[in-house]
């Protein structure tokens, strides 16, 4: 009798591009393995995160904040390396042509975020602030969340918000190279900030799950990250294709950062 297992992931819209090329990947893994996969859209990273903890959803893409705050209750199977590094950026940004050119004009500004679970479209931006003497809660006029980068982006572009928080990668001299900018074509924007390094996503599983399951999923993992005929596949979905089994050391700081902002009552 064959296993059957929910895998679960933040859908960006109604319409996310990404979630025909998710059951793509569902489909080969179950190939591979003879554990058949469901894929499961979680509506936002707080939903995704409660069905991991409820046992609803067995095995997921998880990111950051989202393991940090599940803590025990998932077990990492590794994570997938974007453009080479394991780590990433949080980025502001407003239009290219916006008058925004510091920190300290963003004050009475509209603040345009992801979800109150992202690290770099939320979480990061406002404890950096914070440390540098800026009170996030009294910087912006307005903020609003927008359920994912792209949507975030989108509304900046149109007028909706005057700055965003986002993710970004680096190259190895530290110059912006990318973001969640890139997937949208013509899109004209300026880095007000960065704030790093951001841990990677994790593929992690609900600590319930029995052993010889978890290795078979990281099995399936590796070979799929092994198998050149994947990579397409794999890029489009994670951004690279790179697996690395251990917990990128990050993930502390990241818990203190949060612990410290969640003291404060920068997320109240």
């Amino acid at each position: 009798m064959s296993t059957r297992l929910v895998f679960g992931h933040v859908l960006a819209s109604k319409a996310d591009a990404l979630a025909p090329r998710m059951d793509e990947l569902a489909k080969a893994m179950s190939e591979r393995s003879g554990i058949t996969l469901e894929r499961h859209g979680a509506a936002s990273y707080e939903a995704l995160a409660d069905g991991v903890r409820t046992g609803k959803i067995d095995l997921a893409w998880l990111p950051p904040i989202v393991v940090v705050r599940l803590g025990d209750a998932v077990v990492p199977l590794g994570s997938i390396v974007r453009g080479g590094k394991s780590t990433y950026e949080a980025a502001l940004v407003v239009q290219e042509s916006s008058r925004i050119k510091t920190i300290e004009s963003l004050r009475g500004s509209r603040a345009g975020w992801v979800d109150p679970w992202s690290a770099a479209g939320f979480v990061l931006p406002r404890v950096k602030l914070a440390l540098l003497g800026v009170d996030p809660r009294r910087l912006f006029r307005t903020e609003k969340f927008y359920g994912s980068h792209r949507s975030a982006l989108e509304a900046l572009l149109d007028g909706a918000c005057d700055v965003v928080g986002t993710y970004a990668r680096a190259d190895a001299e530290g110059t912006i190279v990318a973001g969640a900018w890139s997937e949208i074509e013509g899109a004209k924007v300026r880095v007000l900030a960065t704030f790093g390094a951001i841990p990677p996503d994790v593929v992690g599983v609900r600590k319930e799950l029995p052993a010889d399951v978890r290795e078979t999923l990281v099995k399936m993992l590796r070979e799929a990250c092994a198998d050149p005929a994947s990579h397409p596949l794999l890029d489009d979905i994670f951004g690279g294709h790179d697996l690395h089994e251990d917990l990128s050391a990050g993930y502390e700081s990241l818990k203190k950062a949060l612990e410290m902002a969640t003291g404060r009552g920068l997320f109240d």
